[in-house]
């Protein structure tokens, strides 16, 4: 996981015609693979982008309903509450609105990112 420009990725996903998207999501599931989760994706990041690529991204709505439920367990981690989002990030995906997912889950990156160096527990997440 890493501190990343939302800002940033969306611009240069446009700027790219959705090539950086690849890269991006690419990003993402190495966030993933490297924090260990019930509801991890079984392959390695590059082989997660392949198969995107390959079932012409139908592979995607699996990743994005698992990435949900990981996205739930990474906080619970920190003591703090989780929200599943699976359901939301496989109906985006199917409207063709994955770009959302990915500046969702970028979010929760970086908060992750800030609370593992220190920054205290999540605002949005405290009980």
């Amino acid at each position: 996981m890493e501190r990343r420009s939302i800002a940033a990725a969306i611009i240069f996903t446009i700027i790219t015609f959705g090539i950086y998207a690849l890269y991006w999501k690419y990003k993402i599931a190495k966030g993933f693979y490297v924090t260990p989760t019930q509801s991890n994706l079984e392959t390695t990041p590059g082989i997660t982008i392949l198969l995107w690529v390959v079932t012409f991204g139908i592979y995607g709505w699996y990743c994005y309903y698992k990435w949900g439920h990981a996205s739930a367990e990474i906080p619970a981690r920190f003591g703090c509450g989780g929200e599943d989002k699976g359901v939301l990030y496989l109906v985006l995906s199917i409207l063709g609105l994955s770009i959302i997912n990915d500046a969702i889950i970028q979010s929760d990156f970086n908060t992750w990112v800030n609370y593992m160096g220190g920054g205290g527990p999540p605002p949005y997440q405290q009980y």
